[in-house]
This record gives structure tokens, C-alpha cells and sequence, in this order.
């Protein structure tokens, strides 16, 4: 259920299943469909026909923060379905933080995809993400997960709430590398996106 954020100078505890990915209790569910990520997603004729096809949900999330009088930690649980908008894999829809001294864990629990670290200047990674990989984000890369197997990838991460979410940046520029269904097997791309803004 979810619950209203206040401050408590006391231990806390949530209960998790990694099943489902459900956090009991939360401070805050989002559920994010294609309509959320149409910039994201490269091929905008299979946005459109997603969207007129019942507008998929492609991840959630639900939060809880830990507020006391001197701190602010977060935990966070994502859930990204399995599929794809035209060949494009499902993905949560990226970010940077808007303060640059604030990094974040994500700890993957279910499932397998990518992990994809993009300073929006030149460099740019591609992590394995399977069950029990666990990555340190540096505060100056973005990031985002797509998932790439059969069943929802579910993982786990840990964040001040200070560090702040940055998706408007991320949004224009686009990461360096999307990652699309080829044979049944991700590759990775050249972001047209990126491609444009690099030409303007």
C-alpha cells in the first residue's frame, strides 16, 4: 500500500518480493506505458501503433524514501516487462542526476538485460544485467536498463533523494547506443537521435 512519506529518527523496514518486484510499503508507484517513452523509443510508427494497440505498459517502479531529520536515502524497485516497440527492446526511460555529486546502486534481481552509461559527451558503456549483478552509477553518467530476455527484469536500487532525476537532458540529446531485437539477439545501434543532435 502506499504510504505517506514523513520523517522517522527510527529504523525502518520494507518487505520486498523479488517475484514481483512489489515493495510493501511504498511511497510512490509509477506506472510508465509507451505513451511515457515516445521520445525514447527511435521507430515512431511502432510508437504510434503500440499506443493504438492498447498503449503497453513497459516498466513501473515503486519507491520508498527513508527521511529523517539528517538524511534522505531512497530504495527503489523496477519492474520492466519483456517485449519491444517495432524491434526496439522495452526500457525505462533514462536519466542523470541533477546534482553531480550523488551517485546510485542498482543491484538486479530477475531477469537479463543491459545496463547502458552514457556521460552525454563521449563515453558511453554497456553493462551485462542479470540476476545478482550489482552496478555503482557514477553521478555524471545517465542511465538506463533495458531489458532483453523473455520474462520482467526486476532490480533493486539506492539513491538520496537529493540527488534529483534529470530526464529532460537525457530526453533531447539521447543515448549514444539504443538496443534493438536482432534474431532474437540484442545489438546495439547508433542512436539516430543522438546522431541528429550531433549534426546540429
Amino acid at each position: 500500500m502506499e504510504q505517506e512519506t514523513s520523517i522517522l529518527n527510527v529504523p525502518v523496514s520494507v518487505q520486498i518480493n523479488l517475484t514481483d518486484g512489489l515493495m510493501q510499503p511504498f511511497s510512490v508507484h509509477d506506472v510508465r506505458r509507451v505513451t511515457q517513452l515516445t521520445e525514447q523509443f527511435s521507430d515512431q510508427a511502432a510508437v504510434k501503433n503500440a499506443i493504438s494497440q492498447g498503449d503497453p505498459i513497459v516498466y513501473e517502479i515503486y519507491h520508498h524514501l527513508f527521511l529523517t531529520d539528517k538524511s534522505d536515502m531512497a530504495m527503489g524497485m523496477s519492474v520492466i516487462s519483456a517485449g519491444t516497440v517495432g524491434k526496439e527492446y522495452y526500457m525505462t526511460k533514462g536519466h542523470i542526476h541533477e546534482r553531480d555529486d550523488q551517485a546510485e546502486i542498482y543491484y538486479c534481481v530477475q531477469g537479463i538485460g543491459l545496463i547502458l552509461l552514457d556521460d552525454l559527451q563521449d563515453d558511453f558503456q554497456a553493462l551485462p544485467f542479470s540476476n545478482g549483478t550489482a552496478v555503482h552509477i557514477p553521478p555524471q553518467y545517465a542511465h538506463r536498463v533495458v531489458n532483453t530476455g523473455s520474462v520482467p527484469l526486476i532490480f533493486v536500487s539506492a539513491f538520496h533523494q537529493a540527488a534529483g532525476h534529470a530526464y529532460d537532458q537525457v530526453a533531447k540529446k539521447g543515448f549514444a547506443k539504443i538496443v534493438i531485437d536482432e534474431n532474437g539477439k540484442p545489438e546495439l545501434r547508433s542512436n539516430p537521435q543522438r546522431l541528429n543532435a550531433l549534426s546540429k
